[in-house]
């Protein structure tokens, strides 16, 4: 081969694989970019790899029942306008159930009814419901149970000896920092270690030692519901994706297909990345509302229910964590005695549920300001719910 035809081949092939690198990293590294990430949040599954979860084959519309919601609520001493908190928390989905039937359905920033948005980690009460029925089925013998009991792989990460109940309860004394405002914690750099340098999830989580003394104490950390995601799947013989679909979406009646996230080598990221319509995402919320029951069917017990959206401890009680949050079993509970709870995720993600007037509430966002809003939009949720029954009410 001459020399300018070798130059020429040569150039052909970095280029090649500059367009190859560039087509790879850029839909990852642009996720959160202001420009992209409404469009990101809604077809992650082009950007990452993800497992495919069927619809149910035996579909269950929900009802629709087309009724006003509240247009104020009270938060921080002012009267606002839920309109506008929708707006400014640059929501793209809003979705209300009350009754096991929706009321009010909009969608927002180009996102429609068939849009499969990501959840963060409103994913994480997904596994911990999918722990719940395991447990419940007898392939995991009790929450106290060290989880290298069922997962010897990590008998080499600061998991060992750590019980199902405590990892369960973001307490499982894990090292593992995750600050959203700082690029260069574990809740960052975890995705560097998938995405750029190729390494599955299994040999990332042996990365991630003992705190030494934190162990029972809350610390929010997303490595946790991975840990979990192989407690299940180990004692399924299944990925989480699939038990999903075998013990969640198929029996709930899931309307459309869904996704779950997974590193580049096809293993779930059970701590986020779950992607699903805003209707199927209200099916969780409305099977917890309704004690576990869905279209006459005990899918999950009322213990576990109780259990899971209950604090086990005093240090997790409503208001203790930031002065505002309680937490269950990978579910958070805000401030207050109605017994409501939700799911929540980065960015403004909420399966919201209030058990006392039967209403979920989902919302998917793009919000930048999310922590900050996430107190302000329970208060909304909660103004809605009380206002639907009161009507109902009115209105016999």
């Amino acid at each position: 081969m001459t020399r300018p035809i070798a130059l020429t081949v040569f150039a052909s092939l970095l280029a090649a694989l500059g367009f190859f690198a560039f087509s790879y990293v850029w839909p990852k590294i642009s996720l959160f970019y202001p420009k992209y990430r409404v469009e990101r949040f809604r077809s992650l599954s082009d950007a990452f790899p993800a497992r495919h979860i069927a619809s149910s084959t035996a579909t269950a519309e929900f009802e629709v029942n087309p009724t006003p919601i509240a247009q104020n609520y009270n938060y921080d001493s002012h009267e606002r306008l839920v309109d506008e908190f929708l707006t400014r928390s640059e929501t793209t989905a809003f979705l209300v159930v009350h009754q096991g039937a929706i009321v009010h359905e909009a969608y927002f920033q180009g996102n429609t009814e068939a849009d499969l948005v990501t959840s963060f980690s409103v994913a994480k009460s997904f596994v911990s419901t999918l722990v719940g029925i395991a447990l419940e089925d007898g392939l995991i013998d009790q929450l106290d149970d060290p989880i290298t009991k069922y997962v010897s792989e990590l008998k080499e990460t600061g998991f060992d000896g750590v019980a199902i109940s405590d990892i369960l309860t973001m307490s499982s004394g894990i090292d593992f920092s995750e600050d959203y405002d700082d690029t260069s914690t574990d809740a960052f750099t975890i995705y560097n270690k998938l995405f750029l340098f190729f390494r599955p999830i299994e040999r990332v989580m042996l990365d991630y030692g003992s705190q030494g003394d934190a162990e029972h104490q809350f610390h929010y950390a997303s490595i946790n519901t991975q840990a979990l995601g192989q407690l299940i799947e180990n004692v399924t013989g299944m990925s989480v994706a699939e038990y999903l679909a075998q013990e969640i979406w198929h029996p709930l009646g899931a309307t459309s297909s869904a996704s779950w996230t997974t590193d580049i080598y096809g293993n779930v990221l059970s701590f986020w990345g779950l992607n699903a319509t805003a209707r199927d995402f209200a099916r969780l919320g409305v099977l917890f509302a309704g004690v576990g029951r869905y279209q006459g069917k005990q899918i999950i017990s009322l213990d576990w229910l109780a259990s899971a959206t209950s604090p086990q401890e005093d240090r997790l009680e409503r208001g203790e964590i930031e002065g505002f949050w309680g937490y269950g079993y990978q579910w958070w509970l805000p401030e207050g005695s109605r017994g409501d709870f939700s799911a929540i995720g980065i960015w403004g993600q909420f399966i919201y549920v209030d058990p006392a007037t039967n209403t979920v509430i989902v919302k998917t966002s793009a919000d930048p300001d999310f922590k900050a809003h996430e107190p302000e939009a329970i208060a909304a949720f909660r103004a809605i719910a009380d206002a639907l029954v009161q009507a109902k009410s009115s209105h016999p």
